[in-house]
């Protein structure tokens, strides 16, 4: 179901639109650098997003005089969850990311899978632990988020 349609819901359809952008610069990295150099040159720009992510939702918890914890992300999270879908019986579990199935579709999940590791720098930057045992990039039936609130 990699396609989009201009009848798809607004969210998952932009979160496709943006996992195909960011596939097409991050082959052209790897095209250009080599695989070495490419990979980390994408993983280097995707942790400067989310460095850059976590410093606008911090910037909004302190003008709402929010602590920066992990509960406080999903407070000012900059990205809906709309089009994700979650395993009803473990809400941890994400079973459905239009950006997974668009680079399913284009036949690149390896790369696809860079992009993911922005979740640690995202729940990094609110004081959580942050673990995916398991990755729809890597293959397996489902995302799953583990998230605890770091000890002081």
């Amino acid at each position: 179901m990699a396609k989009i349609r201009s009848t798809d819901e607004p969210v998952g359809r932009m979160a496709k639109l943006m996992a195909e952008l960011y596939l097409f610069m991050a082959q052209e990295m790897v095209d250009r650098l080599g695989e070495k150099d490419g990979k980390a040159a994408v993983r280097a720009a995707i942790t400067k997003f989310g460095e850059a992510r976590v410093a606008s939702m911090r910037e909004e918890a302190r003008e709402r005089g929010l602590a920066i914890t992990a509960e406080t992300y999903a407070l000012v999270r900059d990205m809906p969850g709309i089009s994700w879908e979650r395993d009803p019986a473990n809400p941890g579990d994400v079973t459905y990311c239009p950006m997974e199935d668009m680079w399913r579709g284009l036949g690149d999940r390896e790369l696809g899978a860079i992009y993911c590791e922005i979740d640690g720098v995202l729940y990094e930057g609110f004081n959580a632990e942050f673990e995916r045992p398991l990755c729809k990039t890597s293959g397996d039936c489902c995302c799953r988020f583990i998230v605890r609130s770091k000890q002081p």
